[in-house]
């Protein structure tokens, strides 16, 4: 029996109905209805085997599991209920890890904030940490370390912003170490210091020049939620406002994936996510797709899932190879599959602001291009049966009241297309971590109006991709859609009795336009290095 014990809250130990985007409800406020109702539709509870091991645990959680395991630590990943098999007495260190500790994050940040609630994430978190037999193993001397991707949160530069995240910290004894940073080689060292009670650094940031190798990365050993696996590390668009961005690039072979797609196909599942910050970027050195490395990808894919999602994508990269896009839909869209969802960032229809914050965004086009870009890269992809969720930021710095007004104008060229365009107010992170947090109390006119516009699309459009989303077979199916359905009706008379529902006046860009793509943008001269 495990001595180290890896656990993340409910809302993460959920496969989310075998939909991954469906985690993204588990940031809404709660209390709003019934929690139950919340679990039902955004994160039923995951099955777990006698030990209270879960069937699938998420993927980052796998990979430090794996990564001790391979130094020789006797550690697991143990579902959030079934700590107390563990604790108080047999587990000396815990570590816990999340994607948004306290609703911090977006777009927890901006759906909390709007409706002035707690979400669903933080809600579960503190609960977690909060459970007797957790609280009585830490009086007994148990290690209890934090990590993930939302770690910042617990940094004393946030604490200092946000107090009451330092006085809940305070009311469970403490965190013993906090690590910020891909830190697959760096938590061994730690939980062998923790393991012989010597001192643990109570707060580590690990620079990009301490990421770990592609061979230093492990493989995980069990399955992963929904069967989603990375296929590289890091960025090179350099997004100020992001901070996959500031790590450096590295793609994983063909032979290290195929590895966890067989491990998750064997422990029976079919549908699966490739993870990377652009799935269309595979094996590339620079911002152009190279087709002789994600054709083979895909292929490989489809070889152990019969349905095969993207995690995101760049509207920059599909433009540079549109026709590309044909070939990866022929390959993934068959007899069992016929769409796939990836996430989009948007995040701006004002040329200037793509200049100020993101001019890597648009690489290799210009700047001035970019709104015309994001409605041709939707009618590719809709004509591929791609459905993009795309997020937008609202309250990013510098932003005028012209460049929101030019935002809301893509918005509403966006109107017709099959996607979900996600407002989410401004997070400091990246290199513009040092900047605040944008908020509902700081919406001018115009920033009310583009949330509004946005919340109306992504609400309007729900309701006609249900039938695509829930796409199961079984007794359950009808049950599940009538009650989305229902969900998406009480968000849409939520937002219409609090005054956010807005549509598009004027006349807008229609979806049954001639071919969109092929020669309007036409894409610069880049050399290729291998």
């Amino acid at each position: 029996m495990p001595e180290v014990v890896l656990t993340c809250d409910w809302t993460l130990m959920s496969n989310h109905h075998g939909k991954e985007f469906l985690g993204f409800g588990t940031t809404t406020p709660a209390y709003i209805l019934p929690e139950q109702v919340y679990q039902r539709l955004f994160f039923p509870m995951m099955g777990v085997d006698a030990n209270g091991f879960p069937h699938q645990a998420p993927y980052g959680m796998r990979k430090v599991e794996a990564a001790l395991m391979d130094a020789g630590i006797d550690a697991r990943i143990v579902h959030p209920s079934h700590l107390d098999k563990y604790m108080p007495g047999q587990t000396k260190v815990l570590l816990v890890s999340g994607h948004d500790y306290f609703g911090l994050n977006p777009p927890s940040s901006t759906f909390g904030g709007v409706m002035g609630k707690e979400p669903l994430n933080c809600v579960n978190f503190k609960r977690l940490l909060s459970q007797p037999h957790v609280r009585k193993a830490r009086e007994q001397g148990m290690k209890l370390i934090a990590g993930g991707p939302c770690a910042w949160q617990l940094s004393p530069a946030t604490q200092m912003k946000v107090p009451w995240i330092g006085e809940f910290v305070a009311s469970i004894g403490g965190i013993d170490s906090v690590v910020e940073g891909e830190a697959d080689q760096y938590v061994r060292d730690l939980v062998r210091k923790a393991l012989a009670d010597e001192f643990l650094p109570p707060h580590v940031v690990l620079t990009p020049k301490e990421a770990p190798k592609i061979e230093q990365i492990s493989t995980i050993r069990y399955p992963s939620v929904n069967g989603l696996i990375e296929i590289g590390r890091g960025c090179c668009r350099g997004c100020s406002f992001c901070s996959v961005t500031t790590r450096p690039t590295r793609w994983y072979p063909l032979e290290k994936i195929e590895q966890e797609l067989s491990l998750n196909a064997r422990s029976g599942i079919r549908k699966g996510l490739l993870h990377s910050d652009d799935v269309y970027f595979y094996g590339s050195p620079n911002v152009m797709p190279r087709e002789e490395k994600l054709l083979p990808l895909l292929r490989l894919a489809k070889k152990y899932y019969d349905q095969v999602g993207w995690s995101h994508v760049a509207v920059a990269s599909l433009m540079t190879k549109p026709k590309l896009l044909s070939q990866c839909a022929e390959i993934l869209n068959d007899d069992k599959q016929d769409w796939f969802g990836v996430e989009v960032g948007v995040e701006t229809g004002s040329p200037r602001m793509i200049t100020a914050a993101m001019p890597g965004k648009v690489a290799p086009f210009k700047a001035s291009q970019w709104p015309e870009l994001v409605v041709q890269a939707a009618g590719l992809m809709n004509d591929n049966n791609v459905y993009p969720a795309c997020t937008f930021i609202v309250g990013l710095p510098q932003e005028t009241e012209d460049d929101v007004l030019k935002t809301i104008e893509l918005i509403d060229n966006l109107w017709d297309f099959k996607a979900i365009l996600v407002p989410m107010f401004f997070v400091p992170l990246g290199h513009l971590k040092n900047k605040d947090w944008f908020r509902r109390d700081r919406m001018s006119d115009v920033q009310q109006e583009l949330f509004r516009r946005a919340l109306t699309h992504g609400l309007r459009q729900s309701k006609g991709l249900l039938r695509d989303f829930f796409d199961w077979e079984g007794r359950h199916t009808t049950a599940y859609r009538a009650g989305f359905r229902g969900f998406i009706g009480f968000l849409e008379t939520l937002s219409r009795m609090n005054g956010l529902w807005s549509e598009p006046t004027h006349p807008r860009k229609s979806i049954e336009d001639p071919l969109r793509y092929p020669d309007r943008l036409p894409v610069p001269s880049i050399p290729m290095r291998d």
